[in-house]
């Protein structure tokens, strides 16, 4: 019996890694949320081109897909900076402090981050000009 539905191309281990570090990602977005006390109303990976993360005050989350491809320490400073503008919109002294109370010395991954050429203008680049 010779038919589409008995025929299967391999599966590209690419494509099943990916998948599994999308998934990974976003259970690590999901045990942060919990642990600071967040609602994450919606959470999306995607290709992004000037930022690495983005939120909105209704509980919507996007991070760079980018992301999936760093080290976690790198995961937890990008998922923690977003999660606090839930209660702290700016980052001032406040969050700064909420950073360092989570993540210790998190300037360590900041500087990490924005070593790295990706994306070319990246969301930290323009936290530093204001």
């Amino acid at each position: 019996m010779n038919c589409f539905l008995c025929w299967r191309r391999p599966i590209d281990s690419k494509v099943t890694k990916t998948a599994k570090q999308k998934q990974a990602f976003k259970h690590r977005v999901q045990e942060w949320a919990v642990k600071l006390d967040v609602e994450v109303v919606w959470l999306g990976v995607r290709p992004m081109h000037n930022k690495w993360a983005s939120c909105s005050t209704n509980g919507h989350l996007n991070f760079n897909a980018e992301l999936l491809g760093l080290d976690r320490d790198l995961w937890d400073y990008v998922i923690v900076h977003e999660l606090l503008h839930f209660f702290v919109p700016n980052h001032g002294r406040l969050w700064k402090s909420l950073m360092r109370a989570h993540l210790g010395d998190y300037e360590v991954s900041e500087r990490k981050l924005k070593s790295l050429s990706l994306p070319p203008t990246g969301v930290l680049d323009k936290e530093n000009a204001r």
